[in-house]
């Protein structure tokens, strides 16, 4: 088989199994769900056991801190679907009164504007049933919470034996790739735990900020800041908007800054320079590769492939990485400089 049949037969290996995952949507979201939660939660389990916590004590907390998380969600969203559907309404009414404010001040100044276009280039019903069907979606996924709790709870008590089983299963000349593959675990559960320690810490310092300046459904907007977070970059502009929204109903023009400059502080100071600092360097992506994987995972397996896009592209870097044949894949789907910096780093090396 020559260099070009090879290319065609991999092109079309890779579309089957696309239509695959496609058609297969629900049980992958499922499956890819339940795997990101146990890595999330693998280091706890695992730490607690080498601490000296029995395997099925340790991996009983981490069910009791999932089982609250969820319930704890389960009751955020059933309560806030319906309010959010409610006050759109109400907010619609909020938003004609604000436009008519700034039309009276633009007129006083003597700028020209159409209040009539004013209202019209201004929708804000789009914006909150997209919210509204946002919660509706999450909802919908943690009623497969008991499916999801119960593939983590087996993955968990599996995950502390694998490497045992498979060096007794593996002959000491076979060890090698699964020294690779785990070494590529080791910096995927740091990813991901890191990822979500900042994003955790990013909704709830959005949710206290919004509860401090009266915010309506702080509690949904932290959740929407923790979720969004997994997105680099776009992502805090994403989780601003509606924030951003509510407070100009609310309170006006001025909150609304307020809270702009809230959510601008929150993604340069967790974002932008502590996440980095302890991710280490190299573990970025490319802002275009950001923005196709978020459109790539989202056709392919909807809203949770959008939450989950940037995980899922950074486990395929991270796996590309430790394979000397794929380095360059990860090369390209990294940043420009922390790239250079890594060629440089290979070179010297060698």
């Amino acid at each position: 088989m020559n260099t070009g049949e090879r290319w065609l037969f991999n092109l079309a290996a890779f579309v089957v199994v696309i239509a695959g995952i496609k058609s297969a949507s629900p049980i992958i979201v499922t499956l890819l769900v339940a795997l990101f939660v146990a890595l999330v939660s693998a280091p706890l389990s695992i730490g607690l056991q080498r601490r000296g916590v029995p395997t099925v004590v340790a991996v009983l907390i981490v069910l009791v801190l999932l089982l609250a998380l969820i319930a704890g969600l389960s009751a955020v969203i059933g309560g806030s679907v319906n309010a959010f559907r409610a006050a759109i309404p109400t907010y619609e009414a909020r938003m004609a009164e604000q436009l008519e404010s700034i039309w009276i001040l633009a007129s006083s100044y003597d700028i020209p504007i159409d209040a009539n276009q004013l209202r019209d280039s201004v929708n804000t019903s789009g914006v909150f049933s997209l919210l509204s069907n946002l919660l509706a979606a999450l909802g919908s996924l943690l009623t497969n919470g008991l499916l999801i709790i119960l593939i983590v709870v087996f993955i968990l008590m599996e995950a502390a034996s694998m490497p045992e089983k498979v060096s007794v299963a593996l002959q000491r000349d076979q060890q090698e790739p699964f020294k690779a593959f785990a070494q590529f675990m080791a910096h995927l559960n740091k990813y991901l735990a890191i990822k979500t320690l900042v994003s955790l810490a990013t909704g709830i310092v959005a949710a206290a900020a919004m509860l401090y300046l009266g915010v309506d459904f702080p509690l949904v907007l932290g959740l929407i800041a923790f979720l969004l977070n997994y997105i680099p970059t776009f992502g805090s502009i994403l989780a601003a908007i509606p924030a951003v929204i509510l407070a100009f109903l609310e309170f006006g023009l001025g909150m609304a800054g307020i809270t702009t400059l809230v959510y601008l502080a929150i993604n340069v100071i967790l974002g932008s320079i502590l996440e980095p600092r302890l991710q280490g360097r190299g573990l970025g992506l490319s802002p275009m590769v950001v923005f196709l994987s978020i459109i790539f995972w989202g056709w392919l397996l909807g809203l949770v492939g959008i939450l989950l896009a940037v995980p899922l592209t950074m486990t395929a870097k991270l796996a590309f990485e430790e394979s000397p044949r794929y380095q360059w894949l990860a090369i390209l789907l990294g940043p420009e400089r922390p790239a250079r910096e890594h060629v440089t780093h290979e070179t010297n090396s060698q």
